[in-house]
């Protein structure tokens, strides 16, 4: 099912109810926030979502999602592949107190309207999958382009080194007995 659109948003009570299972893709460009991570915004996420009612009847989104994304290596500063790929469990819960109650193998997801978005719930776990630093897995060589703090070269010579007053020497002056 990878040509399968994932909607927009379900109904938050029906989709449970049901025990609804939705597979499909979204292009990575529909996701905004998670866009101004990557180099470029090429690529489709796959994803799979399970919508239960547990044991204690709450409501859990049992997802995982999976896609190839276009990042910036920090070694050298060119564009770079990674997947990403994750599995969720989320608990629909309407206040704060209520997720403070979870197990702790349930994240909390807080929706007190009936639309549950979709995309929102996706991005937000995409985002949360992203590695803290990106680099190509082959060896790189760190870019040219950007010398930082880079070393002058001395051109001082040992007499002009004698020449100026040591800033410190006043300090010897104070370790001597009197």
């Amino acid at each position: 099912m990878a040509g399968t659109l994932i909607p927009d948003y379900v109904d938050a009570k029906k989709i449970f109810n049901q025990q609804a299972t939705i597979n499909g893709s979204l292009p990575v460009a529909g996701f905004t926030r998670f866009s101004e991570l990557l180099a470029n915004t090429s690529g489709i996420v796959e994803i799979k979502l399970e919508f239960l009612l547990d044991g204690e009847f709450r409501r859990v989104i049992s997802g995982a999602l999976k896609g190839d994304v276009q990042v910036l290596c920090q070694r050298c500063l060119e564009s770079t592949t990674i997947t990403l790929k994750d599995s969720f469990k989320l608990a629909l819960v309407e206040t704060e107190s209520q997720a403070d109650k979870l197990p702790a193998d349930l994240e909390p997801w807080v929706c007190t309207d009936i639309k549950l978005v979709l995309a929102d719930i996706l991005e937000e776990q995409l985002i949360l999958c992203m590695p803290i630093v990106s680099y190509h897995q082959e060896n790189c060589a760190p870019t040219n382009r950007l010398i930082l703090n880079a070393p002058e070269t001395s051109t001082e010579t040992s007499a002009d080194k004698q020449d100026k007053p040591n800033p410190f020497a006043i300090l010897q002056s104070l370790k001597e007995p009197r």
